[in-house]
């Protein structure tokens, strides 16, 4: 055989090699995943009930995928900020958004002009806490109950603290109104902490906000829990009565979950999947949700976007029989 011919042949079976071995790269790279530290952004302010939650799971995802995982609180904006820098983020799997309904549901049917399509430009990873939002006021008030915050609310003006004005905070308060005849007038903040600071100090009197933000202070004396707003009962807190015991019907479910930038390798999202799971699958993990305030939330990255699309349909229908217009 020519020599010639040889070589040619040689380097015929160089470059598929070559090819083959750039074919196969981007599936290695995936299954290295993570060879560095992920980023876990929260929408929403530090110490918020969102931002509990965030922060023990990382704690716990640090050891089983033997990566830093950091949360970074970027509040602002009805979760605007935060969000956004999750959109515009590399879809890399290394960036996350760790958001409750407020975020991924209630600010898109609520707001304007936002700079992103947030069901195109996230995809759902795994849901992750189910956390009640909760009724409260400051433990000097003369409010002593859910009944007596509608009683004194029906003759007067009465302002509620929330974390933005296009939050599930605001829309359970407004929902108050129309079902139950109250005069609640929303003050929105930047972020729970500022909000439940103005409550605890008396400056405000009546605060809703999600129960793991608020737990801390109810069991340290400073807060009043009045309601939460769930079908049942919280298991931390049993002797607070639903919303719904006090006006029927109104039943406004929270759940915080996790998100990535549309792109996102699929083989990179079932991973991290399986890894929450595995996470909340712990029963000392599931305690300590139950002691934040909150239950588990497993389930699949299907099952997470059925649950939005399902929340989506039930806000916008909350959202119109309130009467509330979009910012």
């Amino acid at each position: 055989m020519p020599a010639r011919f040889l070589s040619r042949r040689r380097w015929l079976a160089s470059a598929a090699a070559l090819l083959a071995g750039l074919a196969v790269a981007p599936a290695g790279a995936e299954s290295a995943w993570p060879a560095r530290p992920l980023t876990f952004v929260v929408a929403a302010g530090a110490g918020s009930s969102v931002d509990v939650f965030a922060r023990l799971l990382a704690e716990r995802l640090q050891r089983s995928l033997g990566q830093a995982v950091i949360v970074e609180a970027r509040p602002g904006g009805n979760g605007v900020i935060g969000t956004q820098a999750v959109t515009s983020a590399r879809p890399d799997g290394y960036t996350f958004l760790f958001a409750g309904n407020s975020v991924l549901v209630i600010n898109p049917l609520m707001t304007k002009n936002l700079p992103f399509d947030i069901e195109k430009a996230l995809v759902a990873v795994a849901p992750v806490s189910y956390v009640p939002l909760a009724i409260a006021v400051s433990t000097h008030s003369p409010v002593k109950s859910i009944q007596d915050l509608v009683a004194s609310a029906k003759t007067q003006d009465t302002f509620f603290a929330t974390p933005g004005s296009a939050s599930l905070s605001r829309l359970i308060g407004e929902n108050l109104n129309q079902r139950a005849g109250t005069r609640l007038v929303n003050v929105a903040y930047p972020t729970g902490g500022a909000a439940q600071t103005d409550v605890i100090g008396g400056r405000v009197p009546v605060l809703i906000d999600g129960l793991g933000g608020i737990a801390p202070h109810a069991k340290g004396g400073r807060l009043r829990l009045l309601a939460v707003s769930t079908e049942k009962r919280s298991k931390e807190f049993p002797d607070v009565p639903t919303i719904a015991e006090a006006v029927p019907g109104l039943v406004v479910p929270g759940i915080n979950s996790l998100m990535a930038p549309a792109g996102t390798p699929p083989a990179i999202l079932d991973t991290l999947n399986a890894k929450v799971r595995e996470v909340l699958a712990a029963p000392d993990v599931a305690q300590r949700f139950v002691d934040m305030g909150g239950e588990v939330a497993m389930g699949s990255r299907a099952e997470l976007d059925q649950i939005l699309k399902g929340q989506r349909v039930l806000f916008r229908e909350l959202i119109t029989r309130a009467n509330i217009k979009q910012d």
